[in-house]
């Protein structure tokens, strides 16, 4: 079990989806909606495919 989680700041599921599958570099200059569409999104200069998040609450959602 976890006690604590200690993070930077910002969004901690990003620190805990960096954790449990990969993260790419990518580039601020990528555009957003044209990443969606093709399954990624853009974290600043960071790609997370979308299926980091369905990850996260396949992990996360037991525990509320």
């Amino acid at each position: 079990m976890i006690d604590c989680i200690v993070t930077t700041c910002g969004g901690i599921e990003e620190d805990i989806m960096k954790c449990m599958a990969p993260t790419f570099m990518g580039d601020f200059a990528l555009q957003g909606k044209e990443l969606r569409q093709k399954g990624w999104n853009r974290i600043g200069n960071l790609l997370v495919p979308t299926a980091n998040y369905t990850l996260l609450e396949s992990w996360f959602l037991p525990m509320v």
